[in-house]
């Protein structure tokens, strides 16, 4: 039987590069791996690592270019990324093309008769908030890419799905520091010890896309949160100091810190709301998700380089 073609867009990213992961190990897909740039010193270094793993260089912001790339897939994993395009700031608001390109990837699926579409989006903060959040940009316009993909699939008669991803632990060791005692000091933006969201993006986010396209008949129209599980901050710095046997703590950041509105108004709006408040709140798909002990465990951060 013929490997299964799945096109992967974003796949030098972290959710895009975690789904290429999951895929090589299983010898039933053949993985289409689509970059800006196939000659880039991290491609380069991908190909060696996946060598059953094809790759081509695609522009969403291309009808052309996006038609060629997901031609003949069986299977196509899509996203967009907001923060590639201008960003909001505090002085002015520029626009992102982000829809333009979702509907560029949709109506290229649709043409290419491509049997199972899966999008990456976000709910509706304003949806959610009951119009209290109207301006967390990247949320809405993902949330808008959904209704258009839900919509125009369901007229052509092809299955996709929405995976919704959560706050990635990744970006908990960015806001690291050393104090005067040789203590380290995580900084969480405005959320005292609110529990939310997160996900292991490198190591579950591929895996729960993989169970997706493995179960995509039982998946067709469903909603999946790619939430490794619900933790406060003090939850997650115990268990980094658990693991690493280094003292620490958790710090509140004022929001007034975050120069791009969309950010600010993005962690405001998880302060208050549940932000799968329309979804089950946890991942459904039977998969051992990571906890911050493992996140703590697998990515052996042990803080920032100390100043001499």
């Amino acid at each position: 039987m013929a490997p299964i073609k799945v096109v992967v867009f974003g796949a030098t990213g972290n959710q895009g590069g975690s789904v290429v992961e999951a895929l090589a190990k299983d010898s039933k897909y053949q993985v289409w791996a689509l970059t800006r740039s196939t000659a880039s010193e991290r491609v380069l270094k991908l190909m060696s690592k996946y060598p059953n793993v094809k790759w081509y260089e695609a522009d969403v912001n291309s009808s052309s270019s996006v038609a060629n790339a997901v031609a003949n897939a069986d299977v196509v994993f899509a996203m967009t990324q907001y923060f590639a395009a201008p960003k909001f700031t505090a002085e002015k608001e520029t626009a992102s093309n982000e829809i333009e390109q979702g509907q560029c990837i949709i109506d290229e699926c649709i043409k290419a008769n491509v049997k199972f579409l899966i999008f990456s989006t976000l709910p509706s903060a304003a949806k959610v908030s009951k119009g209290e959040f109207t301006q967390v940009k990247h949320f809405e316009d993902k949330y808008e890419i959904q209704q258009m993909m839900e919509q125009k699939c369901q007229r052509a008669g092809m299955k996709w799905a929405v995976v919704q991803p959560a706050v990635y632990f990744q970006n908990i060791p960015t806001s690291a520091r050393w104090d005067e005692q040789n203590s380290l000091i995580f900084g969480f933006f405005g959320i005292a010890d609110r529990k939310l969201p997160y996900l292991d993006v490198d190591r579950d986010f591929g895996p729960i896309v993989k169970c997706m396209i493995d179960q995509q008949d039982q998946m067709s129209g469903q909603v999946i949160p790619a939430v490794s599980g619900y933790y406060s901050p003090s939850e997650i710095v115990e268990a980094f100091s658990a693991v690493t046997g280094i003292k620490a703590s958790a710090i509140q950041v004022p929001f007034e810190f975050l120069q791009d509105l969309n950010l600010r108004g993005m962690f405001e709006f998880l302060e208050k709301y549940d932000m799968y408040a329309e979804t089950p709140g946890t991942c459904p798909l039977p998969l051992p998700l990571t906890t911050p002990k493992d996140y703590w465990k697998r990515c052996r951060f042990h803080g920032p380089p100390k100043k001499l």
